[in-house]
């Protein structure tokens, strides 16, 4: 399944409420879930607030969560489609 890696940035919104943030996002969560996302989150210190890794069945599924998230005003992402060392090797030796 391919991995991507979102790093967001939480917006003016969500840090002003971050109860409502959370709720939305629990949801949003929950529904792609549902449909086979898989998230691993984590908080950090630094530029990003939040760093989440998911594995998405399709980029075509991963696409409708992004704007979905995006559409929340709740957080701004930069989004990485990520390789595993072995699905790497395969491009070098192809």
């Amino acid at each position: 399944m391919p991995t991507y890696i979102i790093l967001g940035r939480l917006t003016l919104q969500a840090k002003r409420d971050p109860a409502t943030s959370r709720k939305t996002r629990d949801q949003l969560w929950a529904e792609f879930q549902s449909k086979g996302l898989k998230f691993t989150p984590y908080t950090t210190l630094g530029p990003y607030d939040v760093i989440t890794i998911v594995e998405a069945p399709s980029e075509e599924l991963m696409m409708r969560y992004l704007m979905a998230a995006g559409v929340s005003g709740n957080i701004e992402t930069t989004t990485l489609r990520a390789y595993s060392a072995a699905e790497a090797d395969k491009f070098r030796s192809g």
